[in-house]
């Protein structure tokens, strides 16, 4: 990651959800053994934990940020951790887990989102488990993720629109203040919109179901309207990592599909006022965007449940929360943990109301596989 940068660049990010297919890349860490806890040699005596490829790599020093992070609990319980980060996204992990449902290696999974849980495969390869230390997470985040616990919130996120201040600001384009999907559909600006493939990305998902959250519950119209309007204008890439190549070298994109904490990230990164801005979607007054909430879960019949359980409640725990913000660049789940100064310039959950409150679960997992079905046909006309 490079730490100095001229104004307006940025370090190269990846994205973890992207759908890359591959051998899975495996990180060992050992920590010199003392117990607190016994547990028996072999088997019982290493955990397996399967994420997607950038899980943590973010940071300063992600060559070593696993021994930071498990160091403690590879210590008191006197065990081996084995971090599977698998190149593939959430939906990758969920397949490579089907593989071996009859046979499982895994005895951990974290990844898996607010809308990945919602299908039938994520679950089958679960186990319902409520931590003991539950109450360090607030119950929206469980609420929004899953209240049957398949999985356990570790952190989140929210999702909004990006832009870059060097080519567009609010002296320019005064709607970028309070930005609609209807300035969005003018030719100017949807061509210079970059989004992802909400098949392949996460991060495109969740801006499908934000403009059909606006459009079908907050203007009762027909959420296709906008997607018809501008589809001939809007750039539409397989993952984050290339809608971010596109938007931040190419002076006519002004906007981006990403995450609220990039300005953060920015200023991080760069130690100096960030370039980039957020422009949440408004609509009558108010300001919205959606929350992706990422999961950890109990494999189902893992090799070592009880010590699985026990893994579940660290990531709880501030020795693993407090690494999230820098590491993830997502938000810690645990409320005991301060967040660092650069999250001063993230979008923040109280900025804005929340679209998932307007689309039910339920809604979500019968209609999900339609929505994407009707979003195709909109793209191959």
């Amino acid at each position: 990651m490079e730490l100095f940068m001229s104004a307006g660049q940025y370090p190269t990010r990846r994205d973890p959800r992207r759908v890359i297919m591959g051998l899975a890349v495996i990180v060992t860490v050992t920590v010199a053994a003392y117990t607190v806890w016994v547990w028996p040699r072999g088997p019982a005596n290493k955990l397996i934990v399967y994420t997607y490829d950038s899980f943590m790599a973010w940071g300063d020093d992600p060559l070593t940020i696993d021994s930071r992070v498990f160091g403690p609990f590879m210590q008191q319980y006197d065990v081996e951790i084995e971090i599977v980060r698998l190149q593939t996204d959430a939906n990758g992990v969920i397949a490579r887990l089907i593989t071996e449902l009859e046979r499982p290696v895994a005895d951990v999974v974290i990844g898996i989102d607010n809308v990945l849980i919602l299908q039938e495969p994520s679950q089958s390869v679960l186990e319902p488990y409520t931590p003991s230390n539950i109450n360090l997470v607030n119950d929206s985040l469980i609420a929004s993720l899953d209240p049957e616990h398949y999985v356990t919130p570790f952190d989140f996120g929210l999702v909004s629109l990006i832009y870059s201040m060097a080519k567009i600001n609010a002296t320019t384009h005064p709607e970028v203040a309070n930005l609609t999907f209807s300035n969005l559909g003018t030719t100017e600006m949807a061509s210079s919109l970059v989004t992802e493939d909400p098949h392949l990305s996460s991060t495109g998902l969740a801006f499908l179901l934000t403009e059909i959250a606006v459009y079908e519950k907050l203007l009762g119209q027909d959420w296709r309207q906008w997607w018809s309007q501008v589809h001939g204008y809007v750039d539409v890439l397989p993952g984050w990592t290339d809608a971010w190549q596109v938007w931040s070298t190419e002076a006519t994109k002004w906007f981006l599909v990403s995450y609220g904490t990039d300005p953060a990230y920015s200023y991080y990164s760069t130690n100096s006022t960030p370039d980039a801005a957020v422009a949440p979607v408004y609509n009558a007054g108010s300001h919205y965007a959606w929350m992706q909430v990422e999961g950890i879960g109990l494999v189902k019949n893992g090799p070592n449940p009880t010590l699985a359980k026990a893994f579940i409640d660290y990531c709880l725990t501030s020795s693993v929360q407090s690494y999230v913000a820098l590491n993830q660049w997502m938000f810690p789940v645990n409320n005991e943990v301060t967040l660092p100064t650069a999250y001063s310039y993230a979008l923040q959950a109280e900025d804005v109301n929340i679209l998932n409150a307007l689309l039910p679960r339920s809604e979500i997992a019968a209609n999900l596989t339609l929505w994407l079905d009707e979003w195709d046909i909109i793209f191959s006309s």
